[in-house]
């Protein structure tokens, strides 16, 4: 892998260095933006298992991406940085993850196909006695599979200027286990992840996270934790290097077009990372019209000849920080619009999850300041009835 990526690097480093030097000095400022897309794009060549999703070669010792140019993070698969002089907060964020992800391990694995599935969102009825809507704040939304923060504008299709660019989330990767005095014959599974798309059409949906799960079938138990990325409908979740429960994750996940994405996993207590290159690989394409922080029950789980959501496990309590996400209105110009969790406006959606009978809330998300969430788990997941179908 080491001689591949020196040949893969080497590449790299002559298109960037000849796609900068057609850049005049009168149009450098828009056309370095369009080179740095570019560079991500050439530089995700290095093969997986999978078709259509690449990683990048690994950096040179010593890389310092807070330092570095954006093309030469580019080059390596680092993720954007925030503009350090318009959005002073968020760029301290990044710089604080990037300032020892140089130095981390690249993960180079299989990836896997799991079989299942980070769904885009099914909207569920006010449950009975939910509290009415507020005309200020974020507007209350009720789920059967998704519970967070979901950031919206208005896009209609994809547009550089006006889509969701990207979003960024560091949270603790949840602990399971079933609910108290319960053992179900199978697998409760919970994702924890941010994305691009998937609440306001449904019908593409590019992510990144962790998978949580706790299994119980008689005497035999069993937890599982793990990274993984995913574009819906295109691929399954696919697996990548294991998790621990505790572990820091910083995720960022952005695009350079509606069919092409990247997602970089960063476990910064373990100093791993996974960064792919993701095409839609045929399917629908991203329209950038929402940017979403969510603790999901993934899908598909077989129960008397029908198909449900996986029952979610008891997580207690999640806890994300640094979370926000990027809707450029004039990205050449530096103006940028940052969004978080914490928004008081009405076109950002409080989600809370319901059950399949949709009388009992069982993940419910608050806001900690801006960039904060705590999610806690609730109803079913708490009793000793479980969450199964």
């Amino acid at each position: 892998m080491q001689k591949q990526n020196g040949q893969v690097l080497n590449g790299v480093i002559a298109i960037a260095i000849a796609t900068l030097l057609v850049v005049s000095l009168s149009t450098f400022v828009v056309a370095q933006s369009d080179a740095v897309r570019a560079i991500y794009d050439r530089s995700a060549i290095v093969p997986t298992n999978i078709p259509g999703i690449h990683t990048f070669p690994a950096p040179p010792a010593g890389y310092n991406p807070v330092t570095a140019s954006d093309t030469e993070n580019a080059t390596y698969g680092f993720p954007p940085r925030p503009d350090k002089q318009t959005d002073a907060a968020s760029y301290a964020k990044w710089a604080r993850a990037m300032s020892t992800a140089g130095s981390a391990t690249r993960w180079y694995g299989q990836l896997k196909e799991t079989g299942l599935y980070s769904k885009p969102a099914r909207p569920a009825p006010a449950p009975p006695g939910a509290a009415a809507v507020s005309a200020t704040g974020p507007t209350p939304g009720y789920y059967y599979n998704w519970s967070g923060f979901i950031n919206t504008n208005t896009a209609k299709k994809y547009k550089q200027s006006t889509s969701f660019y990207y979003i960024v989330s560091d949270f603790n990767v949840p602990a399971v286990k079933q609910s108290p005095g319960t053992c179900d014959g199978g697998w409760d599974l919970e994702v924890s992840w941010n994305g691009i798309d998937g609440n306001q059409d449904g019908s593409a949906l590019l992510q990144g996270g962790t998978l949580s799960g706790a299994y119980c079938s008689g005497t035999t138990t069993a937890t599982d934790y793990y990274a993984w990325i995913e574009w819906w409908p295109a691929y399954s979740i696919l697996s990548e290097f294991n998790v621990n429960p505790g572990d820091d994750l910083f995720v960022e996940t952005w695009d350079t077009s509606a069919t092409t994405g990247y997602v970089y996993l960063y476990d910064e207590t373990l100093n791993v990372v996974g960064d792919y290159g993701i095409t839609s690989n045929g399917g629908p394409g991203l329209i950038g019209n929402s940017a979403e922080y969510i603790v999901e029950r993934p899908c598909c789980r077989e129960f008397n000849g029908n198909y449900y959501d996986y029952p979610l496990p008891n997580y207690v309590w999640d806890f994300w920080a640094n979370s926000y996400a990027y809707n450029y209105t004039d990205f050449d110009k530096g103006i940028v619009t940052p969004y978080y969790p914490g928004s008081t406006s009405t076109a950002n959606i409080l989600a809370i999850m319901v059950n399949d009978q949709n009388n009992s809330y069982i993940s419910v998300p608050e806001a900690q300041g801006k960039y904060g969430i705590f999610f806690e788990a609730g109803g079913c997941t708490t009793a000793s009835s479980g969450c199964t179908p």
